[in-house]
C-alpha cells in the first residue's frame, strides 16, 4: 500500500481560526506496489539425495583404487657368475656348486667354513628371488646387493614401488586394424599369419572331400560365432563367399567356442578341401552386410598418468592363499659365506590409487563414445637388469608349439616388440650393460587386446587379451635350457585390467533425426534403414535386472571406482593362460582332469 504523495494533510485546527478539533479520516487504496519476501523464495526444502544424484550425474573426475593380489609360480632355475646375482640366488644344487667352487679339502679355521677359492669365475645354480617380481622390494639392507661393499646398484627406499613394476591409468582411444599376428594350433602345429583386420584364422578340418553332410572349421581364438549367423571367407565358391553356420562344436569339451560348421551341398573343387587355410569376417545379415559385418582390430591405449601418480601399499596385513616358500641358507654353502634365508615364492597383496585426477569429460573411447572403461596399466621394468626388453602378443601365443615357445617370442622378431624404450646402464661394479624398460609418460602409446566390433549391435568382443613376455637376459643369468637364446621360456603377464566407469545399455535404441530427440553424437546411421542406431548410457547408480550398471562411493566432486583383481605372473606352458581365465573359456587343446578310475576297491 501507499499513500499518494501529492497529498496533503492539514489537521483540523489549522484549518482556520477558532477551527475546533476533529476526528480525521484518510482513506487510502489498497493498491500493492511492493511484495514481501517469502520464507521459500530465499529457504527452499531440497531433497539432499535429489542434489546428490545430480551433482554425481555431472561428475566426470575419477579416482580409482586397485587391490593387486599377487601369484606367482617362480618356475626357471638357472645359474651365474656375476657376483651380486650369484650370492642372492635360492640354491637349487649348493652341495655341487660348494665342492666345485671351493678347493678340495680346503678348510677355514673352525674346519666347517671353507677357504675363499681361487677361482670365483665358477656358476651356482637356483631361482632368482621373489624380490625381483615382487610389487614393493624390501631388500634394501642386502649386504653386496644392494648395500654395503660390492653392491649392484645404489638403492634408493623412494623407488622401492618401482624398481620391479611401473603403474598407470589409460583408457582406450583407437583402433590399430594393420597389426600383424600370429598364431599356431598346438594339436596340428598348424600356423598362420594375418593381419588383424581381416578377421579370424580358420583352418578346415573336415573339408568337402570328405564327403560328410558338414564342413568343419576349426579357429585357434574364440570365433564369437552362434548358429544362423554368416560368415564371410578370405575365399569364395563361385563368386559366394557368405555361407551360413549351421553348427558349432563338434562335442569335445569346449569345442563350441573353436569350431564351427556350414552345410556340405555337395561343394566340388578346391574350395573346401581339408586343410585349406584362410580368415572370416562374422555376419549377422548378408542381405545387410554393409551395417552387419563384424570389423577386427587391435585396440590402442593411451596413458592418462604418470608413474609417480601410482602409490603403492601393502594391503594391511593381507596375504593371499599361496604360502610363502623359503629356506635358509647356511654359510658353508654359500659362495659368500654368509647365513641368510631365501625367498623363492611370496603371498602379499597390494593397494593401489593414485594422486592424480583423471577426468573423462573431454575424453572418447576407440568407437568415438564417451569413455566408459578406465584400465590400470602395469608395466615391468626390471630396474634390476635380470631381464631383456619386454615382447607382446596374445592370449593365442601363449601355447607351447612342440614344447617350445612359439616363433613370434623370438628376440629377433619385429612384430612382437612392444613401443615402450629400453634404457641401460654399468652397475656400480662397472660391469654391464643391464637393461631395464623405461617408465611410461602421460600421452604414451601402448597395444591392447584384441577385439571384434559389429555396428549393428553395437557391441565390442574381446577375442584375445594382450599379453607381456618377461624373459631372462642370458648374459647374467643363464637358464637350464638348451633352446638358443633368442628364445628362451619366460613368464607371462596381462598388462591391462579394466575398470569400468560407465554402463552402456543391454538394449539398442533406434530412431531418426525427425522424430527422436536427443539421439547422442556417436549414434551408428544405418543408409541401409535410414535410420540412427545406439545404446544409451546409463545413469552412475542405476544397475538393470541383468547386472548392468556401476554403483560406485562419490565424494567431493569425485568417484572412487574399485577394483579387485588377481595378478598372475605365469610361467610359459605351466598354466592355462589368463586370456581363458578370465573370458571363462577353456581352450580345446588344454588337458582337462581324466575321471577318477572306478574298480572293485570303490
Amino acid at each position: 500500500m501507499q499513500i499518494d504523495p501529492t497529498t496533503r494533510i492539514i489537521e483540523s485546527t489549522q484549518r482556520y481560526k477558532g477551527a475546533p478539533k476533529q476526528d480525521q479520516q484518510l482513506n487510502v487504496p489498497l493498491v500493492q506496489t511492493q511484495k514481501e519476501l517469502v520464507e521459500f523464495d530465499r529457504s527452499v526444502d531440497l531433497s539432499l539425495g535429489t542434489v546428490f544424484d545430480e551433482e554425481r550425474q555431472l561428475s566426470f573426475t575419477f579416482r580409482p583404487v586397485t587391490k593387486f593380489m599377487m601369484v606367482f609360480e617362480n618356475a626357471y632355475t638357472g645359474s651365474t657368475t656375476y657376483v651380486p646375482f650369484r650370492d642372492n640366488l635360492y640354491y637349487t644344487n649348493a652341495i655341487q656348486n660348494s665342492a666345485s667352487y671351493y678347493p678340495s679339502g680346503n678348510s677355514g679355521p673352525n674346519g666347517l667354513i671353507p677357504n675363499p677359492p681361487t677361482d670365483q669365475t665358477i656358476p651356482w645354480d637356483g631361482f632368482p628371488q621373489y624380490p625381483e617380481f615382487d610389487f614393493i622390494r624390501t631388500d634394501n639392507d642386502v649386504i653386496g646387493y644392494t648395500a654395503g661393499p660390492g653392491k649392484h646398484i645404489d638403492f634408493k627406499s623412494v623407488s622401492a614401488t618401482t624398481y620391479n613394476w611401473s603403474h598407470y591409468l589409460s583408457y582406450a582411444f583407437k583402433n590399430e586394424y594393420n597389426k600383424q599376428l600370429y598364431a599356431i594350433e598346438p594339436e596340428t602345429n598348424v600356423s598362420w599369419n594375418w593381419v588383424a583386420s581381416q578377421g579370424l584364422p580358420y583352418i578346415i578340418i573336415d573339408g568337402s572331400d570328405e564327403l560328410t553332410r558338414f564342413i568343419k572349421f576349426k579357429c585357434p581364438v574364440v570365433h564369437g560365432l552362434s548358429v544362423g549367423e554368416f560368415v564371410l571367407l578370405s575365399t569364395n565358391y563361385n563368386g559366394n563367399s557368405f555361407f551360413q553356420v549351421a553348427s558349432v562344436g563338434d562335442g569335445g569339451e569346449g569345442s563350441d567356442n573353436y569350431i564351427f560348421s556350414i552345410r556340405n551341398v555337395g561343394f566340388t573343387g578346391t574350395t573346401f578341401l581339408s586343410l585349406s587355410q584362410g580368415t572370416f569376417k562374422r555376419v549377422l545379415n548378408p542381405a545387410n552386410s554393409a551395417d552387419t559385418i563384424s570389423e577386427y582390430y587391435i585396440r590402442k591405449h593411451k596413458i592418462l598418468t604418470d608413474a609417480s601418480c601410482a602409490v603403492l601399499v601393502n594391503a594391511g596385513y593381507e596375504q593371499n592363499v599361496y604360502n610363502n616358500k623359503q629356506k635358509c641358507e647356511i654359510e658353508s654353502l654359500t659362495p659368500n659365506l654368509r647365513k641368510r634365508t631365501s625367498v623363492k615364492e611370496g603371498s602379499r597383496s597390494y593397494t593401489l590409487s593414485f594422486n592424480c585426477d583423471v577426468n573423462t569429460l573431454e575424453l572418447l573411447d576407440n568407437q568415438k563414445r564417451p569413455v566408459s572403461e578406465l584400465f590400470v596399466t602395469t608395466i615391468w621394468r626390471g630396474y634390476f637388469g635380470w631381464t631383456n626388453k619386454l615382447k607382446q602378443g596374445w592370449g593365442f601365443n601363449t601355447f607351447l608349439d612342440s614344447g617350445n615357445p612359439q616363433v613370434w617370442w623370438d628376440q629377433n622378431n619385429p612384430d612382437s616388440n612392444t613401443t615402450i624404450n629400453q634404457s641401460q646402464y654399468i652397475s656400480l661394479l662397472n660391469t654391464g650393460p643391464f637393461y631395464y624398460n623405461d617408465f611410461l609418460l602421460t600421452g604414451d602409446t601402448i597395444d591392447g587386446d584384441f577385439c571384434e566390433w559389429n555396428n549393428f549391435e553395437q557391441l565390442e568382443r574381446v577375442i584375445s587379451l594382450y599379453q607381456h613376455k618377461i624373459t631372462y637376459n642370458q648374459l647374467w643369468f643363464r637358464l637350464d635350457n638348451p633352446l638358443p637364446t633368442t628364445n628362451q621360456p619366460g613368464y607371462f603377464y596381462q598388462p591391462h585390467r579394466v575398470i569400468q566407469i560407465r554402463a552402456f545399455s543391454d538394449y539398442i535404441e533406434e530412431g531418426s533425426a525427425e522424430n527422436v530427440v536427443g539421439i547422442p553424437d556417436y549414434a551408428y546411421y544405418s543408409t541401409t534403414n535410414a535410420l540412427f542406431r545406439w545404446r544409451d548410457l546409463y545413469p552412475y547408480g542405476f544397475i538393470d535386472t541383468d547386472g548392468v550398471g556401476v554403483d560406485y562411493p562419490y565424494l567431493n566432486d569425485a568417484q572412487y571406482p574399485f577394483l579387485n583383481t588377481i595378478f598372475r605372473i605365469t610361467p610359459e606352458g605351466y598354466n592355462i593362460p589368463s586370456d581363458y581365465a578370465q573370458l571363462g573359456k577353456i581352450p580345446i587343446n588344454i588337458t582337462t582332469i581324466p575321471e577318477p578310475t572306478v574298480d572293485e576297491c570303490e
